[in-house]
């Protein structure tokens, strides 16, 4: 979680350039796609570590993940549809590096960290209730 949370607020930080300062600037852009890799592998890590907590069917693949743990019920089955997105957008950055498109990014930038947090919230709440029932 710390991983994650130094992630987001990495790129709650470049959030402040406006499309023309980010598309001059090629280490803005450059940090925003590794902490967006960095932040959706942290995210599908820890989908793994509750579906072999709680028990739940294999996934075919990583992005299946999330998938999985909205067909069981912890995930809302949009939600789920959307990590598995966020999943598809770091597959390519990591394999379509050459063609990314910083108008792109930026978008994401600006609007799509809500998801890598409502998934961080999440994980929260399920630690937390995983704790009380511990006490």
């Amino acid at each position: 979680m710390e991983k994650l949370d130094d992630c987001l607020a990495q790129l709650k930080d470049l959030q402040r350039f406006s499309l023309d300062e980010y598309k001059d600037n090629r280490l803005a852009q450059g940090s925003t796609e590794r902490y967006f890799q960095v932040a959706i592998e942290c995210c599908a890590d820890i989908a793994s570590h509750l579906i072999a907590a709680y028990g739940l069917k294999r996934p075919a693949d990583r992005k299946d993940v999330f998938k999985v743990l909205g067909e069981a019920g912890y995930l809302e089955k949009d939600f789920a549809r959307t990590m598995v997105q966020m999943v598809q957008l770091r597959n390519g950055l990591v394999h379509l590096y050459w063609d990314i498109e910083p108008e792109r990014m930026h978008g994401y930038l600006q609007s799509d960290l809500v998801f890598l947090e409502k998934f961080k919230a999440f994980v929260l709440a399920v630690v937390e209730v995983e704790d009380s029932s511990l006490g």
